[in-house]
């Protein structure tokens, strides 16, 4: 859809525009250029010695001062009249009365900083009458152009469906300026460059240039009937103050919520069934795995891919700096992780239950790397909540593992993580509770249980005579604080085999004896054990 250009949309074009108007030729700017982009929204042609009884803010006087030209006291007091009245300059045709500006206006003029124009001598006032009024008629008509556009576009978002980059791309051709819009309802955000801006970002990443833009825009709240959608920014704000009509931003902030409403509608119909079928998959009975795998993979999850379950909280700070800060950094925040994680190869799905979220993330790596990646996040999500101000993130992280049984032991070691985490803000990672996942568990019998098989199984699993050896070998080790010769003497062994069970201890169970958190692990799961047998 074709957009007039940004310079023609504002209904009085400025005196540094009418100037380059053929009637205006040969005429010199002798003060007040800077000046020259005020507004015109007229010109004044009174000539009488009543002149400040005609005056209107924002209009051009032209004169040839003949009504004072013989009243020094009056010429000194015209330009600051002017000035006082908000007219935006003055032009003179000296040679017919004064026959050259008396020094005194143009010291006048300089002092307010005020346009003083000198015309040439063969100009017709009834020429620049008329140029002026065709151009304010051009200006005008070209405005309500482009009001029919944006009602053609509002019509359009309604009823064809433009989406969100079409109408931050219609949104730039209007102001000549950079565009960013934030959805805060469904998560969403878009970008549109100018050629110039391109340029200067050129190089840095998408979160980098939002932010820049965000730093140096003139920010606009998408709030209707006191509900916030969002948020519309224009880099560069000078630009838009002298070039869009507030008429025409008014219907461009009332279109943006049509869409992101629009939008809000269309995916709620299509995650209800994503979220009512991972729920269904975490918590009842499933009778064919194969049927449900297909279901899945329909609905774009592909479960036999390595996933993972983050249970999270997001709070908003109740010393925010201001009522839309929250909002603001919630969907930066959504983007921001989104893209992270994307460019990290792992997908994201979020589902709000309640006053939480379940996070999936699946990815195509091996459990091992996938694992390793995790490991990162607890550190990310710190350097989060303290660039996000005004929220709080708290967290808990399961395993990545594969299936409809991987995905709900996920789920289970996220639930408990997330327990552990709720005391403090930030992330756990289950792998790393340790003696937390037990204290945390809805039921630390059963979670006891699982966390000595997953630490001692392997030895568990051995040979019953080898397997019982690498035990007893074990308890040894914590009862002589480590010292091999000691145990070789407390169990009758060669110091040569202690140190070969000691070894294959480590490599049964993957911990380093030698670090203190992965030794306190192990002697924990060897007590929980005897309790265990003593138990039975």
């Amino acid at each position: 859809m074709a957009v007039q250009n940004a310079g023609e949309l504002s209904y009085f074009p400025c005196l540094s525009e009418l100037l380059a108007l053929p009637v205006f030729q040969g005429s010199l700017v002798l003060t007040g250029e800077a000046g020259l982009e005020a507004p015109v929204t007229g010109v004044n042609l009174s000539d009488t010695p009543e002149y400040y009884n005609w005056l209107s803010t924002g209009e051009l006087m032209v004169t040839t001062c003949y009504a004072i030209h013989d009243d020094p006291e009056a010429l000194a007091g015209f330009i600051p009249t002017l000035v006082e009245r908000g007219m935006s300059g003055l032009c003179i045709k000296p040679v017919q009365y004064l026959g050259t500006i008396p020094q005194v206006m143009v010291d006048k003029a300089r002092e307010h900083a005020f346009p003083l124009v000198l015309l040439p001598d063969g100009v017709r006032f009834a020429d620049i009458i008329k140029a002026v009024s065709d151009e304010l008629l051009r200006r005008q008509t070209a405005l309500l152009s482009s009001i029919l556009t944006i009602n053609k576009m509002l019509t359009r978002t309604i009823v064809e469906g433009a989406d969100l980059d079409e109408i931050a791309g219609m949104a730039r051709s209007l102001t000549g300026s950079s565009i960013l819009i934030l959805d805060c309802i469904n998560g969403r955000r878009s970008l549109r460059l100018t050629e110039s801006a391109a340029a200067r970002f050129c190089g840095m990443g998408d979160d980098e240039v939002c932010a820049a833009i965000i730093s140096g825009a003139k920010m606009y709240v998408l709030e209707v009937g006191g509900y916030s959608f969002g948020f519309l920014y224009i880099y560069d704000p000078a630009h838009l103050l002298a070039k869009w009509d507030e008429g025409i931003l008014t219907q461009v902030l009332q279109t943006i919520p049509l869409e992101i409403s629009r939008e809000r509608t269309v995916r709620e119909n299509s995650d209800r069934f994503l979220d009512d079928f991972v729920l269904h998959l975490l918590s009842d009975n499933i009778l064919d795995e194969e049927r449900e795998c297909a279901r899945a993979m329909g609905l774009g999850m592909d479960l036999s891919e390595n996933c993972l379950i983050i249970r999270a909280q997001l709070q908003e700070r109740p010393d925010a700096s201001n009522k839309y800060a929250g909002l603001f950094q919630r969907t930066l925040l959504a983007s921001e992780i989104k893209s992270t994680l994307a460019n990290l190869g792992i997908s994201m799905r979020k589902i709000h239950t309640g006053g939480e979220y379940l996070i999936i993330l699946s990815s195509a790596m091996d459990q091992r790397s996938f694992s390793g990646v995790c490991e990162r996040f607890p550190e990310a999500v710190e350097k989060l909540n303290r660039e996000y101000t005004a929220l709080c993130i708290t967290a808990g992280c399961g395993r990545p593992h594969e299936g409809i049984a991987g995905l709900r032991q996920s789920d289970h070691e996220a639930r408990v993580a997330f327990r552990a985490a709720r005391r403090s803000t930030g992330l756990l990672l289950f792998s790393k509770l340790g003696l937390l996942r037990v204290l945390y568990a809805s039921e630390p019998e059963e979670e006891s249980a699982v966390f000595v098989y997953e630490t001692l199984g392997k030895l568990l699993e051995r040979e019953q005579s080898k397997g019982q050896e690498l035990l007893k070998t074990l308890e040894s080790y914590f009862r002589n604080f480590g010292n091999l010769r000691r145990v070789s003497e407390e169990m009758f062994t060669h110091y040569n085999t202690v140190v070969y069970r000691i070894k294959s201890i480590q490599e049964a169970t993957g911990l380093d004896l030698h670090d203190a958190d992965q030794r306190f692990l192990l002697e924990l799961a060897l007590y929980l054990h005897r309790y265990e047998r003593r138990e039975s």
